[in-house]
């Protein structure tokens, strides 16, 4: 098992790719209708597409997924914090974040992944040192 990621650290780890963050993709793995998140971005211009190509910890692609790409803003860092992070805190028993099975990848200018989230694993990626860190299941 690997490393359990404290609400703190998810915190942290947003905040480490802050400055070089150009674009945010938030992957609705059970689509986006009615999503609280989507509400409270719709003021922020996004390009909605329907599937995903495999990639970011996913071998297969999923063909009913929404993607959904902003330019990053502030804004959409405070709202995964505000709907209580990738992953629910360590002492949580809960499943799931209000955030639920949404996928997070930050770009950077060139379109290079900085890091992703893999939402039902638990777990976040970040392809500059290879690292990963698990939840514990």
């Amino acid at each position: 098992m690997g490393q359990s990621i404290s609400r703190d650290a998810q915190r942290e780890w947003m905040q480490s790719l802050r400055a070089r963050i150009a674009h945010i993709e938030l992957v609705f793995n059970n689509g986006d209708d009615g999503h609280p998140l989507v509400a409270q971005l719709a003021h922020l211009e996004s390009t909605r597409t329907v599937g995903v190509k495999p990639g970011n910890g996913y071998a297969r692609q999923r063909l009913t997924a929404v993607k959904r790409r902003f330019a990053y803003d502030r804004e959409i860092i405070q709202a995964l914090d505000g709907l209580g992070g990738f992953f629910p805190d360590v002492a949580s028993t809960e499943p799931w974040t209000e955030l639920g099975d949404v996928d997070v990848v930050f770009l950077d200018k060139h379109g290079e992944v900085l890091g992703a989230t893999v939402t039902h694993e638990g777990m976040v990626i970040t392809p500059d040192d290879d690292e990963r860190l698990d939840r514990q299941a």
